[in-house]
């Protein structure tokens, strides 16, 4: 039988293995590395060689690997987040598509990413002849010619689970600019989100034939959006505003105050009715001002930017619910401490920018409400009109 003494430290040295195994289990838990995040802008690309700018958010060193050999990456390594990294991808010259996996690997994790190719078959093809608008009887869209060497372009974006337009662009690859940007706008569309910074390529086109914006335009020029970044708030969408193709050369000052009120105003108007159908435009002839970007390639700094917008309310009787408003801005650093006010000259009827620019905007219009409420609409004088102001 054991002694009182040998059950007490047998008892003892249970309570501090239990002591101790309370303080373990007690303790506070290491941290846990988060999964690697990869993000590209593009999941499907075009047949031909090309790039694109992909983002990186790790806690760690991490490297990047493709299953495929037509795909590599600069850098393919690095430390923490990092948003300049560019995918570079080699034309496909078989008859299938292809895929490639791209592994981001960091602290022992790995998130995968598929790249497809199209086949050269499946590749869209840009128009630069009138049949966009009878073709797409989207509301915002202008005209476009034959033979003018303009090209138009598409963006999708994935709203509720729905595969929607975003915005399309008319593309001058001589100016480096697009002529135009035209999207619809309301608060389902514009989406809830921040700001991603993500400058980057337009991967409908080879880089060659963009500006590359991963700092500002050099020659003393800000990164003009068209569509505004404020305007597409859901991160993929938002990515997209920040392509090249959607930037223009822009003064600072007017890119930040009478621009960036604008579009504000033009914001507001969204929210006050159920679509509001946007055309942000640039002019370039006539322009002698030149900027450029991080390679050398000269990019025109346009002469005057132009706002016309359509205001669709199912609540409005007049006009088959259709409301227009357009505004002309010089490009000029003196005018941008104003405010487009009602009683500001920029402020005009749609007919008056139309004949000012020489191009049909709201092509689609009449098929809508009729030529004679069509013509009602595009010459009304929104200075006189109080919902706009």
């Amino acid at each position: 039988m054991k002694s009182a003494k040998t059950i007490f430290s047998i008892l003892g040295i249970a309570l501090l293995t239990a002591l101790s195994l309370g303080t373990v289990s007690c303790s506070k838990e290491q941290p846990v590395t988060p999964d690697p995040i990869l993000i590209l802008a593009k999941t499907q690309v075009v047949s031909g060689k090309g790039s694109q700018f992909v983002s990186v958010k790790a806690a760690g060193a991490w490297t990047l690997a493709s299953d495929a050999a037509w795909v590599r990456f600069t850098p393919a390594s690095g430390t923490g987040d990092n948003s300049d990294i560019i995918l570079q991808y080699e034309a496909n010259s078989g008859t299938a598509a292809r895929t490639a996996d791209i592994s981001l690997s960091c602290g022992g994790k790995t998130t995968i990413v598929s790249l497809r190719q199209n086949a050269p078959s499946e590749d869209p093809q840009p128009e630069s002849h009138a049949g966009t608008s009878t073709k797409r009887r989207w509301m915002e869209l202008p005209e476009t010619k034959d033979n003018d060497g303009l090209y138009f372009y598409t963006h999708d974006m994935t709203v509720a689970s729905k595969t929607i337009r975003n915005y399309s662009f008319y593309w001058d690859d001589k100016a480096l600019v697009a002529h135009w940007v035209a999207y619809p706008l309301n608060t389902v569309l514009r989406g809830r989100g921040d700001r991603s910074d993500m400058w980057g390529l337009d991967p409908l086109l080879p880089a060659s034939k963009q500006p590359i914006v991963t700092s500002a335009f050099r020659g003393g020029w800000s990164r003009g959006h068209q569509i505004p970044s404020a305007d597409r708030l859901n991160y993929a969408a938002n990515v997209a505003t920040f392509y090249g193709t959607n930037m223009t050369p822009q003064e600072y000052n007017f890119n930040g105050e009478i621009w960036a009120r604008l579009e504000g105003s033009v914001r507001g108007w969204a929210g006050r009715c159920d679509t509001l159908y946007v055309v942000t435009g640039c002019v370039v002839k006539g322009s002698t001002q030149r900027a450029s970007d991080v390679e050398g390639k000269s990019i025109t700094v346009p002469v005057a930017y132009y706002k016309a917008v359509l205001a669709y309310s199912k609540a409005n009787a007049a006009n088959g619910g259709y409301r227009g408003c357009a505004v002309y801005l010089p490009h000029d650093k003196a005018i941008a401490g104003q405010t487009v006010t009602k009683n500001h000259d920029s402020v005009m009827s749609v007919r008056a920018l139309e004949e000012k620019l020489g191009i049909n905007l709201f092509v689609n219009l009449p098929a809508a409400v009729g030529d004679d409420t069509a013509e009602k609409i595009e010459t009304e004088n929104p200075a006189l009109v109080s919902w706009w102001w």
